[in-house]
């Protein structure tokens, strides 16, 4: 059974006021049945220190987004070794009273690409920022042995390339203008910002050929949806990443282990997804 003593949990990033992982969570509270809250709070990196001295240690679980997820590794020691994989944390909970950093991302990856039937051996990552890490290191999982990153900047790209190839991930980096050169692949993944002005444009046999994964939601559709919409392949929406990834900081919320399922999983689940437009089904 989930705890029943009141308790309280923030996202923090900034800006965070977009953020749908209120929704998420309260949503499951509620199926849950406990007297917990969730709230934002505007934590931008240069307040992150005071904010963690000052509130962190009195809550009973964070959720971190960026430009955060990296920065919060200086202040907790903690950590499951996925943190150290992918070097970024989305996640604080607690073993007794010891604070630990987590990273549920991968997770959310994986459940969305499982619950589309998408899998691939080799895969474009758009973006070489945490974000990207995760993506890489849940493909590596789930069998992907190739990856490109499309990139702007190659040379920034150098610290998630290697991150990746320590998970055992051949990688490529290509520019942004020579995509048409790379070889294609089964999957592309987005994880640059939706509102982007200057997202570079797919080249249409990808497009007609490769699954598209974005993690962007907000607006939805993406650009790159949009442009997959006359394509066969599937085209999965950042939202279900959003959603698994929150179910799985729940579970460590309530059970210090991101693997253990909740009671009522499943009806929990629905409620979530619900919570922000999308359906169980």
């Amino acid at each position: 059974m989930a705890p029943t003593a009141e308790r309280e949990f923030e996202v923090w990033g900034n800006p965070v006021k977009h953020s749908l992982s209120p929704a998420l969570h309260r949503a499951a509270y509620r199926v849950m049945n406990v007297p917990w809250s969730y709230r934002y709070r505007e934590v931008s990196q240069e307040l992150m220190t005071p904010a963690w001295v000052g509130v962190g240690a009195t809550l009973a679980g964070i959720s971190l987004t960026m430009p955060l997820k990296e920065q919060v590794m200086d202040l907790v020691g903690p950590r499951d070794s996925i943190v150290d994989m992918v070097q970024a944390a989305n996640t604080v909970y607690h073993l007794g009273e010891t604070a630990v950093l987590s990273n549920t991302d991968p997770y959310g990856v994986d459940r969305a690409l499982e619950k589309f039937g998408v899998a691939a051996s080799h895969a474009w990552i758009l973006g070489a920022g945490a974000t990207a890490r995760s993506v890489g290191y849940a493909l590596g999982r789930r069998g992907t042995t190739e990856i490109t990153l499309i990139v702007r900047d190659a040379e920034r790209a150098e610290r998630t390339a290697f991150h990746l190839r320590n998970c055992g991930l051949t990688i490529q980096v290509q520019l942004f203008s020579e995509m048409d050169q790379a070889m294609p692949p089964q999957l592309v993944a987005s994880t640059l910002p939706g509102d982007a002005g200057d997202l570079p444009e797919i080249p249409p046999f990808v497009v007609g050929s490769a699954s598209l994964f974005d993690v962007a939601y907000s607006p939805w559709p993406s650009r790159y949806a949009m442009a997959w919409a006359a394509s066969p392949q599937p085209v999965i929406s950042g939202l279900w990443m959003l959603s698994y990834q929150a179910l799985a900081q729940i579970r460590l919320f309530v059970n210090a282990d991101a693997t253990q399922p909740l009671d009522n999983e499943a009806d929990v689940f629905a409620a979530m997804v619900d919570a922000v437009g999308l359906s169980a089904e």
